[in-house]
């Protein structure tokens, strides 16, 4: 079932188009054009240092300080250089208080045996809203959704992780290849690689490559993602087994 079908956060929509106009501002022409050959890229570093996989820490369960379960994580907030900088979580319904969505930074947030922990209280929990900083999401980003008009401030570079999840994939000059299935995180949240599940044409398979954001064309506001490599250079790759990934989520 699709995630960004099912996210509730859709209606708490960073300015994605915005944000990426000053993500590729601030990468460098080298940045822009480094792009890893496919023959020097494979699993195996990824395998030995396993991580933290988007679908597991989707929808995790989220654990207060005495490792009460106190809600569930909705989304995840990811850096212009690839890192993940918060996580978005629905709590309170345990408090009495009804449903509240907190904003959590990422250096708070601990991988848990069952899903993660967060310092989050009842007491605080104000203290953890949504617009609490505007270092993440403001006001502003909210009634610009999807809308981006000459002038407008695009503020810092984040975007989320439904933002990637589910969108198409492409090869070359616009060939689909399939669509991003997952994206896995070194265990202290940087991107290690996006996993795309092809189509028929491709053979149907699980494969994992370098992920390749503003600086070389991709915005949060894509429904489609460029992988960066022609259609015969794709045709060589291995496919992906999670079974040798360790994922610090996964049962």
């Amino acid at each position: 079932m699709s995630i960004k079908r099912n996210v509730f956060l859709t209606t708490l929509a960073i300015t994605a188009t915005a944000a990426a106009v000053q993500i590729q501002a601030q990468q460098t022409p080298a940045q822009e054009n480094v792009i890893k050959p496919l023959s020097g890229w494979n699993y195996e570093e990824i395998y030995a240092k396993g991580g933290i996989r988007a679908d597991s820490l989707m929808d995790a369960e989220v654990f207060g300080e005495n490792e009460d379960e106190i809600g569930s994580v909705e989304n995840v907030l990811i850096t212009q250089d690839n890192n993940i900088t918060a996580i978005i979580a629905q709590v309170g319904g345990w408090w009495g208080i009804g449903d509240t969505h907190v904003l959590v930074p990422w250096e708070e947030v601990e991988i848990h045996e069952d899903g993660v922990m967060v310092p989050v209280t009842e007491d605080n929990a104000d203290d953890y809203g949504l617009f609490a900083s505007n270092e993440y999401i403001t006001q502003q980003d909210l009634s610009q959704i999807q809308r981006v008009e000459e002038g407008i401030e695009a503020g810092i570079g984040v975007w989320k992780l439904t933002d990637l999840l589910d969108d198409y994939a492409t090869v070359g000059e616009g060939i689909g290849y399939g669509y991003i299935n997952n994206i896995l995180f070194s265990r202290e949240g940087k991107i290690q690689a996006v996993i795309v599940e092809t189509g028929a044409g491709f053979g149907s398979g699980t494969y994992a490559y370098p992920f390749y954001g503003g600086g070389y064309g991709w915005n949060p506001g894509h429904t489609a993602y460029t992988l960066q490599y022609d259609e015969d250079e794709v045709g060589d790759m291995e496919s992906f087994d999670y079974n040798r990934y360790n994922g610090l989520l996964d049962e």
